[in-house]
């Protein structure tokens, strides 16, 4: 069993070749993506649990990709860039980032920091119900939610969020088994128990 989905996202292969084989060895799944566009298409497929996030990338500034990211997800994001201003690491974590690392850099203190961020991650998002742990739901998950209790079909959902209706339904799923129930119905209920909606 992994410790976790981390996503490098990084223009640099040596970077990306680099990050995969330490965190393979401290027993993490690696995703990589050279670009904004592919990094989008991966938090939305994968469902990764952390990003190390290159602010210098071909299509999007990582600062805006990563401000884009906290409209749909609470994941956390690590930067890890060459840019070294006061004024760009104020920003970065301003936009929605959790750490800040400057290259050159020392892995191990890396793979420390993703530690550190996920321990934290996981301890905020866990509420407990009887004796049993249910995971939290991300702030996308909650909107969806409300539209379901709103009668909204997964289509209407998926135009609302410009998505594919395959990936509304996979956020329900998703939605259903953090919440522990089978159906929308039975999702409604237990989010209003919980005061989730």
């Amino acid at each position: 069993m992994t410790k976790g989905k981390v996503l490098v996202v990084d223009d640099e292969y040596k970077i990306r070749s680099l990050l995969t084989l330490y965190l393979l060895e401290h027993e993490y799944e690696v995703i990589t993506a050279g670009n904004g566009k592919e990094a989008l298409s991966l938090i939305e497929q994968q469902n990764p649990d952390i990003v190390v996030l290159d602010i210098i990338l071909p299509d999007i500034s990582g600062l805006n990709l990563c401000k884009h990211i906290r409209k749909y997800k609470e994941i956390p994001v690590i930067y890890l860039s060459c840019l070294q201003e006061s004024e760009t690491i104020i920003t970065g974590l301003e936009y929605g980032g959790d750490d800040y690392l400057t290259k050159p850099f020392d892995p191990n203190v890396l793979i420390a920091r993703i530690n550190a961020l996920l321990r934290r991650a996981r301890g905020k998002g866990l509420l407990k119900k009887n004796e049993e742990q249910m995971e939290s739901l991300t702030s996308q998950e909650k909107l969806i939610l409300q539209w379901i209790e709103k009668g909204y079909t997964n289509k209407e959902i998926a135009q609302k969020l410009k998505l594919k209706e395959g990936t509304i339904k996979v956020y329900n799923h998703t939605i259903f088994q953090k919440l522990q129930v089978k159906n929308r119905t039975q999702a409604i209920v237990r989010a209003k128990e919980e005061k989730i909606i």
